[in-house]
């Protein structure tokens, strides 16, 4: 981690709501347009300063009513994610994601999360439904998520197997697996409930 560098955008400019979960689609596009403004830092200055956040993609896959969960298991290296579930498949924007604009740039970056952690060919492009803002604690308060939303006809299956268990949850079924969720997949199921019927 020590030489990663990490796109980021100074938390002044964005402007955003105390809400949760954004998803007025006037504020998504003014947030776009004022993250076009960012720039790429190291990775270890960039977790501990919130006067930066750091913009990770958040793909939630669906199929046919149901929605990938993601356990991570005893094999990964932080323990206190352990048994929990994501829904969502993310992670920081690179250098070597760079494109044309912002928005190539996120979309690179999320095509090369989904090959890491999915056998995946998508036949649709993942749809851009709103931004996660958890300023709630320490690691919330340097993220911004970007979560888009993957409608898939054939399900997926995970990578790395030691590290992660694929979950095919309906959406009923979240309130009960709510305590199991990680603070992102959490903020999202209200949002969740109104997806799977698109």
């Amino acid at each position: 981690m020590t030489n990663e560098e990490v796109l980021a955008v100074k938390t002044e400019l964005l402007n955003l709501s105390t809400k949760e979960y954004i998803s007025d689609k006037g504020e998504i596009t003014a947030f776009m347009a004022t993250s076009a403004d960012y720039s790429f830092i190291g990775r270890p200055l960039a977790e501990k300063d919130a006067s930066y956040k750091q913009l990770i993609p958040y793909v939630t896959v669906i199929c046919q009513g149901h929605i990938l969960a993601l356990e991570r298991t005893t094999a990964q290296s932080e323990a206190r994610l352990h048994g929990k579930l994501s829904l969502g498949v993310g992670g920081h924007i690179n250098p070597v994601d760079r494109g044309r604009d912002l928005a190539q740039t996120i979309s690179q970056a999320m095509a090369r999360e989904l090959g890491e952690e999915l056998w995946l060919q998508p036949e649709n492009q993942p749809l851009l439904a709103g931004l996660i803002n958890d300023d709630t604690n320490s690691v919330g308060s340097v993220h911004l998520g970007i979560h888009y939303i993957l409608q898939v006809q054939s399900r997926p299956r995970v990578r790395e197997t030691d590290k992660m268990k694929a979950l095919w949850v309906q959406p009923a079924q979240l309130v009960a697996l709510r305590p199991r969720l990680e603070t992102w997949s959490q903020i999202l199921l209200p949002a969740l409930a109104k997806a799977v019927h698109l």
